[in-house]
């Protein structure tokens, strides 16, 4: 903690990366057939997990996914969080986020650079002992101690909207202001990373909006819920109907539903999951679930475009 404080009273940020643990599956092999992921950069002439930092106004998700695929040509979307790493480089904090992502079988084979001159994938013992980073081995340890392959289900509030008090029309139909628009492309990319395939919305005007462009681009349609509504808490319900949605898509697949602030803790609950201080507009958390149940929750603040990444 000493070079952090150092970091902060001389006025600098932490040198922000992001990586993943890239894993896949090889029937017979040791290990219950894992093999992970390794590169070898010439420059240092170590083995390391594929990572890099990130580039001005890009998420941590992105960063991950890009990097992977810069580092190893697999092009992959991100599972569950791995612990983060902390540490010096050239006298500045360095702090690196991970994730598990699974292996892409058509990746062609990368071509050796200056950068990264080989890729390989190894047993988990094997790759254990191959790193050259103790810290490294321990991402690796604690990645294949849980489940390696999870689904995730992101609870999104929606990007910011007009305030109440400029707009006349039904509280429905109020949209999102010209700063919440400003964030729907970089939410979508951040989005785009954990290969969703269902988006579903709370019927009101600014939920709608936050997901729609993701939707365009992925080929998906939004599915509108008014239960997932602020309108629907005016309705007194024994069992309210948004429980049972998030119970159904905690056993389907790799889900995105928007909603609002008063409903969410509502839709965390109904997950098993404490809602914490809430979420800012336009930022999610992402439950990633196994056979229903949530083994792992990451939470991501809104968007910066054009500055510094949160």
């Amino acid at each position: 903690m000493a070079s952090m404080d150092a970091d902060v009273r001389a006025g600098r940020d932490p040198v922000l990366a992001a990586g993943a643990v890239v894993w896949r599956e090889q029937p017979g092999a040791p290990d219950g057939g894992v093999e992970i992921g390794l590169v070898h950069r010439p420059r240092y002439d170590d083995w390391s997990l594929p990572k890099g930092k990130l580039e001005p106004g890009e998420s941590l998700l992105v960063c991950a996914v890009r990097e992977v695929f810069e580092e190893t040509g697999h092009r992959v979307t991100l599972g569950r969080p791995l612990p983060p790493q902390y540490y010096t480089t050239g006298g500045r904090l360095k702090t690196v986020r991970y994730w598990l992502a699974e292996a892409d079988p058509h990746a062609a084979e990368r071509l050796p650079d200056r950068e990264i001159d080989e890729v390989v994938f190894l047993p988990a013992g094997e790759a254990v002992r191959r790193l050259s980073y103790e810290r490294d081995a321990q991402l690796v340890r604690a990645a294949v101690r849980g489940p390696l392959r999870t689904t995730p289900l992101v609870l999104l509030r929606h990007a910011k909207a007009v305030p109440r008090t400029a707009w006349s029309g039904p509280d429905i139909e109020r949209p999102l202001a010209d700063e919440g628009t400003a964030v729907l492309e970089p939410l979508g990319e951040a989005l785009g990373t954990l290969g969703l395939r269902r988006v579903l919305s709370s019927d009101s005007v600014r939920c709608a909006e936050s997901v729609r462009a993701f939707a365009l681009k992925q080929g998906l349609v939004v599915e509108l819920e008014p239960h997932l509504s602020e309108e629907s808490l005016r309705v007194r319900h024994d069992h309210h109907p948004a429980e049972a949605i998030i119970r159904s898509l905690l056993h389907g697949g790799p889900a995105v539903v928007c909603s609002h602030r008063p409903v969410l803790p509502l839709l965390f609950g109904a997950a098993g999951v404490e809602p914490g201080d809430g979420l800012e507009p336009g930022a999610f958390a992402v439950l990633h679930h196994e056979q229903g149940r949530v083994v792992a929750v990451e939470r991501h603040a809104p968007p910066r475009p054009g500055g510094s990444p949160p």
